[in-house]
């Protein structure tokens, strides 16, 4: 187990800059939304819709975050791939540092969206927004996580092939067999029987918003939303981030050669 707490921190460092990259591109949204909001004497409006817009990003974060590391990790691939710990190890130290620097951000990112709103002159009309918020959290996190998951999976692919073939060929074969993938996951995602249980239904979420500014009062009405959330989505994305990891193990350890 010391091992392994040693090579998490190791990955902690090995993806610092990715980190800190994530950071900057974070304080530069919150800027622009700003300078544009200064402009138009709306800036806590705008950094409200500039803080939602980087929390919904956080959909992409483990994959970019992985797409990093692992990019850093091919040039010494002979050093990763000779770590006595198992593979699905080393591979689990790269997705618990990715998450925690993820969370980090997405805190962030939900604070300044939370005050921005407060401050602003938005009115959001909501009913049963603690379910709605916990639910899209969980949406998001495990989006995250199947994304970050699938693009390993695909790497392990492309690194298996390109032992034999030059990388413009695997990188053809590889999205090859992406699109295969994509298919039958749209087949599965047509049975709707599957995954469509345990709904978890809050009501009419967003009906409108109000706008009230030193000119003039504004009251907008926006056809009821009421989104749906399935738990048998969740355990459908969890199910298959957990294959793609054991297949992306599995992969490295069997036919990625050093």
């Amino acid at each position: 187990m010391t091992a392994w707490f040693d090579l998490t921190k190791k990955e902690f460092c090995l993806g610092l800059p990715a980190f800190i990259f994530s950071l900057i591109a974070l304080i530069g949204i919150f800027t622009i939304s700003i300078m544009f909001g200064l402009s138009t004497n709306l800036m806590w409006e705008m950094l409200t819709i500039g803080a939602f817009a980087a929390v919904a990003l956080h959909v992409f974060y483990l994959a970019y975050y992985l797409l990093y590391s692992l990019s850093v990790e091919r040039k010494r691939m002979h050093l990763w791939l000779h770590n006595p710990l198992p593979i699905g190890s080393i591979l689990l130290a790269k997705l618990i540092s990715g998450i925690a620097y993820m969370l980090i951000t997405l805190i962030t990112a939900v604070t300044v969206l939370w005050q921005a709103y407060k401050n602003s002159a938005l009115s959001i009309n909501l009913n049963e927004w603690l379910t709605t918020a916990i639910s899209s959290v969980i949406a998001l996190l495990l989006t995250a996580l199947l994304l970050g998951c699938a693009y390993v999976f695909f790497w392990t692919i492309f690194m298996a092939l390109s032992r034999t073939y030059n990388d413009f060929l695997s990188f053809l074969l590889t999205f090859f067999f992406f699109l295969v993938a994509a298919s039958l996951l749209n087949m599965i995602n047509s049975l709707s029987f599957l995954t469509d249980w345990g709904v978890i239904n809050s009501g009419s979420v967003l009906s409108g918003f109000e706008l009230n500014t030193s000119n003039e009062y504004q009251h907008y009405e926006i056809e009821n939303l009421s989104p749906i959330f399935y738990i048998g989505h969740f355990v459908r994305d969890l199910v298959l981030a957990a294959l793609l990891f054991a297949g992306s193990s599995w992969i490295l350890d069997r036919k990625v050669e050093v």
